[in-house]
């Protein structure tokens, strides 16, 4: 059985929670955020002989957390700042709805479903609140649908390939759920996988077999798992960094994984032991991904 493989540093720079990376066809590009920096980051994936690599990176400072962003068309962005939503224009402005994460929480991972719609979650700034940070979705007339209300740490999002199964990410309880989903109605959640004590699951991407490839916090790398939630040992990833946040597929072909990682909760030693924690990580895989949904735009609450 093929051993995992070792994405490699993509010399984007390093920050200290980059996170949420999202793939644009449309522009060739990749953006993601630094959530405790503020910072929203892109940079063009190209594909040399030598291997995958990200050109020059773009970078808007925001001032604020940011849980995560997605591009639209015309070079804006739509962002989950700390408590509220927004869209960057290009030359930065900043359009911003109504504050809809109560004081003491930000917005987190998010991402849009096969609707078109925003799916973002929420977690507690100091990490000792009760379990009631919220998983929501803007519908398309800006009304804001939570869906759940009762999770330690919403994290990782993503559909199977035919759009009908949800899966979303509660990283302290070290559990995936999944349920059924549609344009109008949403399953009952249930248990997908249940990680060991010691192992978080963040950030995930479901590529188009149907696999979830699972960014694991304190665990160096991505593992997948199938449909049925047996774990892929030959399709993992391993990083040169303790902490990977996310993960997806990306680039022409959508095979090439990109990972990212954090350089917060590190020891003095550690960083030294792993000078590119909290970059970006890249790797060609034998698997494809699903080509990221665009926003439908709707009104912001």
């Amino acid at each position: 059985m093929r051993s995992e493989t070792e994405a490699l540093p993509a010399d984007a720079g390093i920050y200290i929670l980059s996170e949420g990376p999202v793939w644009d066809p449309a522009t060739g590009r990749l953006t993601w955020v630094d959530i405790e920096a503020g910072l929203l980051l892109s940079a063009e994936l190209t594909e040399p002989a030598g291997g995958p690599a990200l050109g020059p990176v773009r970078r808007v400072e925001l001032g604020e957390y940011v849980g995560c962003a997605c591009p639209l068309d015309g070079g804006s962005t739509l962002v989950a700042l700390t408590r509220q939503l927004a869209v960057v224009d290009p030359d930065g402005t900043i359009r911003r709805g109504s504050i809809q994460v109560p004081e003491g929480q930000r917005f987190n991972d998010g991402k849009i479903d096969p609707q078109g719609r925003l799916v973002a979650g929420t977690l507690w700034l100091d990490g000792s609140g009760p379990d009631t940070n919220r998983l929501i979705r803007l519908e398309h007339d800006g009304s804001v649908t939570t869906l759940d209300d009762d999770l330690q740490l919403s994290n990782g999002l993503g559909w199977s390939p035919d759009g009908s199964v949800f899966y979303s990410t509660d990283t302290p309880a070290r559990k995936i759920y999944r349920r059924s989903y549609s344009a109008d109605a949403v399953g009952q959640r249930e248990e997908f996988l249940t990680f060991d004590d010691g192992v978080f699951p963040d950030g995930l991407t479901v590529d188009a077999d149907g696999s979830l490839w699972v960014a694991i916090w304190g665990g160096g790398g991505v593992r997948v798992y199938d449909a049925n939630g047996n774990r892929r040992p030959d399709l993992g990833l391993r990083i040169n960094a303790p902490h990977s946040s996310s993960v997806t597929l990306a680039g022409a072909a959508l095979d090439i994984a990109v990972v990212t990682s954090a350089s917060r909760d590190l020891s003095a030693q550690e960083r030294a032991q792993y000078p590119d924690a909290g970059g970006l990580f890249l790797a060609r895989t034998p698997v494809r991904g699903l080509p990221p949904t665009q926003w439908k735009e709707a009104p912001l609450p």
